[in-house]
């Protein structure tokens, strides 16, 4: 397994060579970053593609897809690819084990996930003994469906199985295809699940509040190294965050989900509706706030992570102090 990931990542190395090139040729910065898939949570970034946010910052980004998060993770550990966006928890649990990373802004501090379940399921007391699809047996979102299904309906980890089976795309899959009989996702598969008849069971923020859904994070070497390739890189982010967050960009913002996640209009219009104008859960400024942080550590307590032990400080795994002189280098 590990020499599959490490040829994996070899490949990706080699085939970013000729684009590094030309970013060299062009004089200007470039940084690699990696994230599991292409989602609608990832808006921002397009914005900054696009509207070509990054290079007037001074930076040339190539934005890398790895599958799974842990393969995320090992690829900044091995420094293949500097910095990436992934769950804290497995940023948060590398670093315990002595990894070298850091995060080093907030992407999303509201989940916009929802568990459904199958018709046949009337109330969420209806999951005991019942298989509950999941992307982890263990960490990241699978505390929080924990958590969800304990405040919600009073149901304890051993009153339903688990079964992984991916990313949103396949936990709706698999819903839809009957191997789960319930599942957590997050729109456009809310909406696709709403409309085929799956039953909305309950919110992940209605029960868990400001909390950390995903961070970018990076290789402290490279941070060290290249500061203000980092600053420059969340400039543009801040940027396109505020951008995206503006009403008079709505159409253009539209245009842009619809030709990065190749998405029909319905679809860009219904996401745009949720997590632009009603939600917001993509912080303005990029910081990691407090509040979202702790709780993350208390789920991960929670689990019994820091059992006799007094549970770390954010400044274990947090440096805000990039994103601060971002926002300062912006005057705002």
């Amino acid at each position: 397994m590990k020499q599959l990931i490490g040829t994996t990542i070899a490949l990706i190395g080699a085939l970013s060579l000729s684009a590094a090139a030309l970013a060299a040729d062009a004089g200007m910065p470039k940084m690699r970053f990696t994230q599991s898939g292409n989602t609608s949570s990832s808006w921002p970034l397009y914005v900054a593609e696009q509207k070509k946010m990054f290079e007037k910052n001074g930076i040339q980004v190539e934005v890398i897809i790895i599958r799974g998060a842990t393969n995320v993770v090992r690829a900044v550990l091995s420094e293949t690819i500097p910095i990436g966006r992934i769950n804290p928890d497995y940023v948060i649990g590398a670093a315990e084990k002595g990894a070298k990373v850091k995060i080093v802004a907030a992407n999303m501090e509201k989940i916009p996930y929802d568990i459904y379940a199958r018709p046949e399921i009337k109330t969420g007391a209806d999951l005991k003994g019942k298989t509950l699809g999941v992307s982890t047996l263990t960490g990241g979102t699978t505390l929080m469906v924990h958590e969800v299904l304990e405040k919600a309906y009073k149901l304890k980890e051993n009153d339903y199985k688990l079964l992984v089976v991916g990313t949103s795309p396949e936990r709706y899959a698999a819903l839809k295809g009957g191997s789960v009989q319930a599942s957590f996702m997050g729109p456009p598969f809310t909406f696709r699940a709403a409309k085929e008849g799956f039953r909305k069971l309950a919110n992940f923020h209605e029960y868990l509040g400001p909390i950390l859904f995903t961070t970018d994070f990076a290789h402290t070497t490279y941070l060290k190294s290249n500061r203000q390739e980092v600053v420059r890189y969340l400039k543009s982010m801040i940027e396109a965050t505020r951008w995206l967050y503006d009403p008079k960009n709505r159409e253009e913002a539209i245009s842009i989900h619809m030709r990065v996640l190749k998405s029909t209009r319905e679809s860009a219009e219904d996401d745009y509706k949720y997590l632009v104008q009603d939600f917001q859960p993509i912080p303005r400024d990029g910081l990691v706030s407090k509040v979202s942080f702790d709780k993350t550590m208390d789920l991960r307590a929670k689990e019994g992570t820091y059992q006799g032990k007094k549970i770390p400080p954010a400044s274990d795994f947090v440096d805000n102090s990039y994103i601060e002189e971002a926002l300062k280098q912006l005057g705002k």
